[in-house]
């Protein structure tokens, strides 16, 4: 089912089933995940393949907010200290593992990614960094000269290059195909999927009971918040602290072209890739775009700046433009698991979910439904912003 499909029957009740190849979750535990971005997509699938009795509620559609505007670099790169990268890397490794449990719907790509930089001194000390710091840790990441770069990608003009790296186990996605192949996944594992729009969760002594929306109440022994930058208000609710900052990112995107980029590519103050529909992404580094507006103005330079450095693309045209807003915790680091006063409501927000949804899955699926902490999360529990 494509995207133009899967959205009109959105409106419709969707449920399915799907034998269970995992211990249930005792007495059938009811959870409720508020928001369908890719966090919520993989929370609830995981869940759900427990035997976990899931509503995935979304106000819109799925992945029509920070995650539709993602885009979506898999990685574990200028991830520090070791637990963020290690979670981070968790989820490159849970990519993997979905695609032997989904298949191909999640069209991912494993080309690896590839940054340089000019003769700046410090950008050429800030990559040399990277990589000092990352293979250590076994992050099969390296760094490489203009004759590897040219060797690797085949017709790039580099520029002036100082330095670069090239990480073999990087990836990339489409966001909303790969959303969409996890909660269509979640479905025939047993999730329902419905629209409506969370305006409380609803408590009973230190216990939530459900959430109110729109359409009516819905009851649970367990909530879930991974409703991106709307989790600082439901979080509030539940006396969960989810302090995030603004930070927005544009990206153009073009026509679907012949396939001709095969990696993620930084080079200096620009990132490209190239979609499994043929439409190429660029975007400036992942930093905040400030007060840029996604003109198509700022899209036509930013796509000459892709002919520039892969001359190939020539005659490369923009489509649409996408403004997005990171849920980035005020910190950087993930704000995870259950607060101090109610311990069945659980919160999920961080940058970049997109690698790391998988994992996070896979450990709320243990903390909620067996109410253990795992090791991985200790260190980006909420109780680290009261006060």
């Amino acid at each position: 089912m494509n995207r133009r499909q899967f959205f009109p029957v959105f409106a419709a009740p969707l449920a399915g089933a799907l034998p269970s190849i995992a211990r249930a979750a005792r007495a059938r535990d009811r959870v409720i995940v508020i928001g369908s971005g890719i966090m919520g997509a993989s929370i609830a699938y995981h869940l759900a393949r427990r035997g976990a009795e899931v509503t995935l509620i979304e106000k819109d559609a799925p992945a029509s907010g920070t995650t539709r505007n993602s885009f979506a670099w898999i990685n574990a790169n200028n991830k520090a200290p070791y637990s963020y990268y290690a979670l981070n890397y968790e989820g490159i490794l849970g990519w993997r593992r979905l695609q032997l449990e989904i298949g191909p719907s999640l069209q991912i790509q494993w080309g690896g990614g590839i940054a340089w930089c000019g003769a700046d001194r410090k950008q050429i000390d800030r990559l040399h960094d990277t990589t000092a710091q990352h293979q250590p840790w076994g992050y099969p990441i390296r760094n490489i000269t203009r004759d590897d770069l040219e060797r690797l990608v085949p017709g790039v003009h580099a520029g002036e290059f100082g330095t670069g790296w090239h990480s073999t186990i990087d990836g990339t996605l489409d966001p909303v195909a790969a959303t969409l192949a996890l909660v269509q996944a979640g479905i025939r594992a047993g999730v329902t999927l419905t629209k409506a729009d969370v305006s409380t969760i609803d408590f009973d002594g230190d216990r939530a009971t459900g959430v109110t929306t729109n359409k009516g109440p819905f009851f649970a022994d367990h909530v879930v918040i991974a409703a991106g930058n709307d989790s600082t208000r439901l979080g509030a609710q539940a006396g969960i602290p989810v302090p995030l900052r603004m930070s927005k990112g544009i990206l153009a995107h073009s026509t679907p072209m012949p396939p001709l980029v095969h990696q993620v590519l930084m080079p200096p103050g620009l990132d490209i890739k190239q979609n499994p529909d043929g439409r190429i992404v660029a975007g400036s580094n992942f930093g905040d775009t400030g007060t840029l507006a996604p003109t198509p103005e700022l899209g036509a330079k930013l796509l000459q700046r892709v002919t520039d450095v892969l001359p190939e693309t020539r005659g490369i045209e923009l489509d649409y433009m996408t403004l997005g807003y990171r849920v980035l915790p005020r910190d950087e680091y993930p704000i995870m698991g259950r607060g101090r006063q109610y311990r069945n409501v659980h919160v999920a927000a961080m940058h970049s979910g997109m690698t790391s949804a998988p994992a996070i899955g896979q450990l709320f699926a243990i903390e909620v439904l067996d109410g253990v902490e795992t090791a991985q999360l200790q260190d980006f529990r909420p109780q680290r912003f009261y006060s």
